[in-house]
């Protein structure tokens, strides 16, 4: 009798984590059994794990290394409590932000993108200020930011005030595709209450592929699986070897 030995693989986990394994108190059916997942600048709970959450993250990490994979800032990235190990750092910022295992910056990923991102500076503070100039002629309710960190600006965010989704909806209709047919380096996503402006260069799927490659020059062969929520995250959790999103969220809906 033939007998086969099977080296066994490191399974690496790429996981978004807003909306995906927590979210808002406002998006939650109850918090009779939820329990904090992040906290606001004063402390407070702002996010939470249902209970099937934390069991599944809980289960998945007896199994997989989990490396973050999210649009927080790092300040924000602080504030999370997964309630699990992840020891071999994590990707921020829609994937302009790369952490080691030590929760340093990864030189050589800020040094391959810092560059392309300096030069997209002026353009983001730009568009910045067209979508405020339109939001004040058309009193809309919306706040227009730049995510800056590190000396670095990332990508601008749109939020409607009263968690409008449809307003976000005919704002990106009715006038950011346009402007941005003047700006051909950036694309945009929209999930819910969040209208994000990325230059190309900033995007999980880069960061991920960057991560994989490493990764496989460090264990050889691995197995690797993408979980996120949106279509944001369709890139990188194709890069994965397995993929995973909750019911009834935006990547869902396209997928049943």
């Amino acid at each position: 009798m033939q007998i086969y030995f099977i080296m066994p693989m490191e399974k690496f986990l790429f996981l978004d984590l807003d909306d995906t394994v927590f979210q808002t108190a406002r998006k939650c059916t109850s918090l009779d059994q939820a329990t904090p997942a992040s906290y606001n600048l004063a402390g407070e709970p702002s996010s939470y794990f249902l209970p099937k959450q934390r069991a599944l993250l809980n289960a998945l990490a007896e199994q997989w290394r989990i490396i973050p994979t999210t649009a927080r800032t790092q300040a924000s990235y602080a504030r999370v409590d997964l309630g699990v190990p992840c020891l071999d750092g994590a990707i921020l910022n829609h994937g302009a932000t790369i952490l080691d295992a030590d929760g340093m910056e990864d030189n050589q990923w800020r040094a391959q993108i810092g560059s392309p991102l300096s030069a997209l500076s002026a353009a983001l503070l730009a568009i910045k200020q067209a979508i405020e100039r339109y939001a004040q002629q058309q009193a809309l309710g919306i706040l227009v930011r730049i995510t800056t960190e590190s000396s670095l600006d990332y990508y601008v965010e749109v939020r409607h005030l009263q968690a409008s989704a449809s307003a976000l909806q005919s704002l990106l209709q009715v006038y950011i595709q346009p402007l941005l047919l003047d700006y051909s380096d950036f694309h945009v996503y929209l999930n819910n209450n969040s209208l994000t402006i990325l230059p190309h260069c900033v995007n999980k799927s880069h960061a991920v592929e960057y991560c994989i490659k490493a990764l496989e020059q460090e264990y050889g062969e691995i197995i690797t699986m993408g979980m996120g929520d949106s279509l944001s995250d369709a890139p990188f959790m194709a890069l994965c070897d397995y993929v995973m999103t909750p019911k009834h969220t935006q990547l869902h809906g396209c997928l049943v």
